[in-house]
């Protein structure tokens, strides 16, 4: 991608964020970038073809995220590392996750992309819940399924809770995040 596709890109994710993608137009993108509107339909042809280009990025790095996960066995260990990869993905893409929340309904492709993630990580999740259970690390009965879901609605609520909220008793950092509704989580396995 050259650094003028890269610049658009961006004006593009920060307009997503701001405005939604309803309400983000292609002259709007142009004056933050710094380009003339026909730069974006020359590189992009138009508004959708700016947001394929950012779900795809999206998608590249959930493979990207997954395939560079080095798992110890050690459940607390791992789950934090997850919880704390999963904050960083959350932050980094939160132009098309914002944008999915907004808009999904009305742009099909968009919610399609939006869909991957929690589906992957269920996946993923799955498989090391159940490869635990077959160790003797936690819990041979947990259903590892709804295990993988709460695991995947907390991380989600607590980066949604923090896009929407800065209230004091609503939101807090992610060490606190981490070290006490992430533990409690954990501790739910071993029963």
């Amino acid at each position: 991608m050259t650094d003028t596709q890269e610049r658009i890109l961006t004006a593009f994710k920060q307009l997503l964020i701001e405005n939604g993608y309803t309400k983000t137009t292609t002259r709007k993108i142009a004056n933050l970038a710094e380009v003339n509107e026909l730069t974006i339909f020359n590189n992009f042809k138009d508004k959708e073809g700016l947001l394929n280009a950012a779900v795809n990025d999206y998608l590249n790095d959930v493979n990207e995220l997954t395939n560079n996960i080095q798992l110890s066995g050690n459940v607390e260990t791992d789950l934090t590392m997850l919880s704390q990869q999963c904050q960083s993905f959350f932050n980094d893409h939160k132009a098309i996750i914002l944008a999915g929340f907004r808009d999904a309904f009305d742009i099909p492709s968009l919610n399609a992309a939006i869909q991957k993630i929690p589906l992957y990580f269920k996946q993923f999740l799955m498989d090391y819940f159940k490869k635990m259970q077959t160790n003797g690390v936690i819990d041979h009965n947990l259903n590892v399924e709804a295990q993988s879901m709460n695991f995947i609605w907390l991380n989600f609520g607590y980066f949604l809770t923090g896009q929407r909220f800065n209230t004091p008793g609503l939101s807090f950092d992610l060490t606190y995040f981490l070290q006490n509704n992430i533990k409690s989580f954990i501790n739910g396995l071993f029963e």
